[in-house]
C-alpha cells in the first residue's frame, strides 16, 4: 500500500528522537556542572565575606562617631600642648640670654666714663651691637673704646660715626660705636 502525506511539510508530524548521550558528552556536561557549582559557592562565600566586612565597618563607624568628643578633645590637647611647649622652649630662651643681656649691660656700665652718657644701645644679633651717646669731647669718646676692648665681652670697637653739636646751646659730641661681642 502506498501512503500519500497529504499535509504541507510545515505541518508534518515530525517524529521526536529519543538519543541516548555519549559517555563522553557524560563527562564534559559533568565538569562543567562541577564548575558551575564551584562558581556558585566561590560566590555564596564572597558575598557572606562582604556582608561580615560591612557590618564590621558599620560597627567601626558606630565607634568612632561615639568616640568623636574624646578625639576632639584629644587633638585640641595635643594642640595646646604644642602651643605651651613652644611658649616654654621661648621663655628658656629669653631666660638664657636674660642673663647674658645682663652681664653685657653691667660689663659696659662698668666701662662708661663720666661726662659720658648713653642713648642707644642695640643688639643687631647675637655677635654684634651697636652704641650710641652724647659727650663733651672727643677724647671722652676715645677713652671709652679703649675701656670697651679692655672688656672681656666686647671686641673690635669702631667708631662709626662722631659728629659736633649742641644740646641746650652747650657743645657736645655725639658719637656711634659698633662692636662684636666675644663668644658667650
Amino acid at each position: 500500500m502506498i501512503k500519500i502525506n497529504l499535509l504541507p511539510p510545515e505541518q508534518k508530524l515530525r517524529t521526536r528522537k529519543i538519543t541516548v548521550p555519549k559517555p563522553g558528552n557524560v563527562v564534559f556536561y559533568g565538569i562543567v556542572g562541577a564548575i558551575i557549582a564551584l562558581i556558585l559557592i566561590i560566590s555564596l562565600v564572597q558575598g557572606v565575606s562582604i556582608a561580615s566586612l560591612k557590618s564590621k565597618i558599620e560597627k567601626a563607624n558606630r565607634e568612632a562617631e561615639q568616640l568623636r568628643p574624646q578625639i576632639e578633645q584629644i587633638e585640641r590637647l595635643t594642640a595646646e600642648q604644642r602651643e605651651l611647649n613652644i611658649h616654654m622652649r621661648v621663655i628658656s630662651e629669653l631666660e638664657e640670654d636674660r642673663a647674658f643681656e645682663v652681664m653685657l649691660l653691667d660689663e659696659l656700665n662698668k666701662r662708661v666714663p663720666e661726662h659720658l652718657w648713653l642713648t642707644v644701645y642695640a643688639r643687631s644679633d647675637t655677635t654684634r651691637v651697636a652704641i650710641e651717646g652724647v659727650t663733651f669731647s672727643n677724647l671722652i669718646v676715645a677713652d671709652f673704646m679703649t675701656r670697651l676692648e679692655g672688656s672681656v665681652l666686647y671686641e673690635n670697637v669702631d667708631l662709626t660715626v662722631a659728629e659736633r653739636g649742641t644740646i641746650e646751646e652747650r657743645d657736645v659730641v655725639r658719637f656711634s660705636l659698633s662692636s662684636d661681642l666675644k663668644a658667650e
